[in-house]
């Protein structure tokens, strides 16, 4: 089995004359997984080794930085479903035949959107604490309100937020360690002590300045268009999909998690009622394993179906629906 090393990234030129930023690791043979990342990316390897981890799983790992983040063109007035044809594109070049998905927090509708674009070509879906299309992020009832100011200031003022964002990632760059600390403010207890890890902490200032090497308007048109309408309904993806989330996650609440299982055709739930918005760094092998294997249940893991997870963690979903989003209560009533 060849294995096959890129920490660098590798450029593809789009069809439009943009050029796509992507990794690769894995054996060249694996099992493709293409990874969509999170708002700044997810800093995995200062956790685990990822190269051994998919050479253990025969997994060929990809990931493909979304536009104007990294170093990948930026696109004007793209939309979500825009990037499920850069990932066709990157899908045909690299001769990925067939490919299974993960998403991770921001990710996730990027994710859902090639699935439902692609359909056929694409297995299964892992969306780890995943946002939901029902609601914009900064409407989700139960926020931190230091949390749901920032969002709104995001959505609202794009362009000061520009501003403030330009001159934090500055600071960031002289000061990395500051960066892990709003990141540990945000995290749930048992996620505290591993963020405090010298790994940790490089990877996640590393990560996030990779993402802004061009400044953070990226960054803030990728927040812009996953908060908003996504042009498609969870409901119209058929691939089965995993969805993995912490119960404890104060920035994208468990109520996403239970409103997109109540709309999937076909999906399987995992829950775990220690972790919060860092689930995928400490679960990353239980997720791939399940997601590439025939595994179908992990130790350590609540796995239950979407209708007795909306009855046992809440009686009432706290996002504030938008016309035509299912309710957890419909959902009891027709249980």
């Amino acid at each position: 089995m060849r294995t096959d090393r890129s920490d660098r990234c590798e450029f593809l030129d789009l069809s439009d004359g943009r050029r796509l930023a992507y990794t690769a690791t894995g054996p060249a043979d694996g099992v493709p997984v293409m990874y969509c990342h999170g708002a700044i990316g997810t800093p995995v390897g200062g956790t685990v080794d990822l190269d051994l981890l998919c050479d253990r799983l025969g997994v060929r790992y990809i990931t493909p930085f979304r536009p104007g983040l990294g170093a990948s063109d930026p696109k004007p007035g793209r939309t979500i479903l825009d990037f499920a044809d850069d990932a066709r594109e990157l899908a045909d070049a690299l001769e990925l035949e067939h490919f299974a998905l993960v998403g991770v927090s921001a990710g996730g509708p990027y994710a859902l959107a090639i699935a439902h674009k692609l359909r056929s070509r694409v297995g299964r879906v892992a969306i780890v604490s995943g946002i939901s299309p029902f609601c914009a992020p900064h409407e989700t009832e139960g926020l931190r309100k230091r949390i749901r100011w920032g969002l709104r200031f995001m959505d609202h003022a794009p362009g000061l937020a520009e501003g403030v964002g330009n001159a934090c990632v500055d600071v960031i760059r002289k000061h990395p360690q500051i960066l892990m600390r709003a990141m540990s403010a945000h995290a749930a207890p048992g996620e505290r002590e591993r963020m405090a890890g010298a790994g940790e902490r490089e990877q996640a200032s590393t990560a996030f300045l990779d993402a802004a090497q061009q400044g953070v308007r990226g960054m803030l048109d990728d927040y812009r268009i996953y908060a908003g309408e996504w042009g498609f309904e969870p409901a119209e993806v058929y691939n089965e999909v995993h969805l993995w989330h912490g119960v404890r996650d104060p920035l994208v609440p468990i109520d996403h998690a239970l409103q997109l299982a109540l709309a999937f055709p076909h999906s399987r739930v995992f829950f775990d009622p220690d972790e919060g918005h860092h689930f995928f760094r400490s679960s990353i092998g239980r997720i791939l394993s399940v997601l590439v294997g025939e595994a179908t249940a992990c130790p350590g893991e609540h796995m239950t179906t979407s209708f007795d997870a909306a009855r046992i963690l809440v009686s009432q979903p706290r996002v504030k629906p938008r016309r035509g989003a299912p309710r957890v209560a419909d959902a009891q009533a027709a249980g």
